[in-house]
């Protein structure tokens, strides 16, 4: 009988609701071939939530516990538990999925880590400070320590390899995914009523409200999309919760929506009602100044939407030919973004685009074959 790999991942995103790196984790364990063959570790000093609870039903999942009062701070728990337990329990390969590797891991063990973003070094001001610390602490170690590098797009590989000089032969891209089974069954739920009281046709647009999203950017597009068609523009629908973007800013976006009625701010929507978003929506807008990827201009450019966006490399792996780029900074750029709104809406043209580089069973093979690599040339 053929022994199993035994792999162990800081899986403590998966404590908290749904988002891209608890996604990221979740759906790749889903999609992973040759389960048989492997058995993952899952570490975090928080149960699993509730939106994630599928994955401990996986055969070859286990959950961690212990860690005692190190469970206080997630910090604590993953630079000093888990080195303490690898010491005692021998794995195979460690998965550092939010690019930072527990301190003190066995010489040894293996380890990949994915890499989502270099916001640390390009948009500091845009991070929490508890977050910014932990990395500033234990990043250039990571990825001295890792033995592969997967980043979540081409421009975040190449840009790390920049940083580090790391060698570009040790690396590569897994696309974070969509399902579009799963999209297309929760298409059959029944529209909520919020949902269906915002209409069709609106503008949409969908992350966490927080700096690096350039949400103040899009309010004053807004502003003067409102003043170009005043009769017929289309409402905004923002999806996503309130961050840690500034609090004069939230209280502008808050007054604005009191004063006008035509800005819906919506938190906490089902997977359904998300999918019932995207499908009722016209037209898609995000102007973010940096990402590692985009998961909800896949998930719009699967549902047909048109997609406005911030003219950055990411976007482009994303969107290739098929979508509209513009600038992203000043007041006159605002004008270009209102003005191509106001065109689309005119004249609605269709989208056409393939999301086939983007789904979550590509993305878990090529995590497989880099995870199978890594294990065979530690043997």
């Amino acid at each position: 009988m053929v022994r199993t790999k035994r792999i162990g991942l800081d899986a403590r995103p998966l404590s908290t609701r749904v988002s891209g790196v608890g996604r990221l984790i979740a759906e790749t364990l889903k999609a992973f071939p040759h389960k048989e063959e492997y058995d993952f570790f899952l570490f975090s000093h928080l149960p699993i939530h509730e939106d994630h609870k599928a994955v401990l039903d996986l055969p070859n999942v286990t959950f961690v516990s212990g860690g005692g009062f190190l469970k206080w701070k997630g910090g604590l728990y993953y630079n000093l538990y888990i080195p303490l337990y690898l010491l005692k329990n021998r794995l195979d390969l460690f998965w550092g999925s939010q690019q930072v590797l527990p301190p003190f891991l066995p010489r040894s063990l293996r380890a990949v880590l994915t890499y989502c973003d270099l916001v640390l070094y390009l948009y500091p001001e845009t991070m929490r400070w508890i977050a910014k610390i932990q990395q500033r602490l234990f990043q250039s170690y990571s990825v001295r320590r890792s033995s592969f590098i997967l980043s979540i797009s081409k421009q975040t590989s190449d840009d790390m390899c920049r940083k580090f000089g790391y060698p570009e032969d040790q690396t590569g891209v897994s696309y974070p995914g969509v399902n579009p089974t799963e999209m297309t069954k929760l298409l059959e739920t029944k529209v909520s009523v919020r949902v269906k009281d915002l209409g069709t046709d609106f503008l949409l647009s969908v992350s966490t409200i927080e700096p690096r999203k350039n949400y103040p950017f899009l309010l004053n597009v807004f502003r003067e999309y409102r003043k170009l068609d005043p009769h017929h523009y289309r409402p905004w629908v923002i999806v996503g919760k309130i961050g840690w973007e500034s609090p004069e800013f939230i209280e502008e976006l808050l007054q604005e929506r009191a004063l006008y009625k035509d800005i819906f701010i919506l938190d906490s929507v089902s997977d359904s009602e998300l999918q019932h978003l995207y499908k009722r929506a016209g037209l898609f807008a995000f102007a973010s100044k940096y990402e590692g990827f985009g998961i909800p201009m896949v998930e719009a450019i699967f549902h047909g939407l048109h997609c406005i966006v911030s003219d950055i490399p990411t976007f482009h792996e994303i969107g290739k030919d098929g979508v509209t780029y513009l600038p992203y900074h000043t007041k006159e750029d605002a004008k270009l973004w209102a003005e191509a709104i106001k065109k689309f809406f005119e004249h609605p043209t269709p989208q056409a685009l393939s999301i086939d580089e983007f789904t979550w069973e590509k993305a878990a093979k090529i995590t497989e074959e880099v995870f199978r690599k890594v294990l065979e040339e530690g043997e």
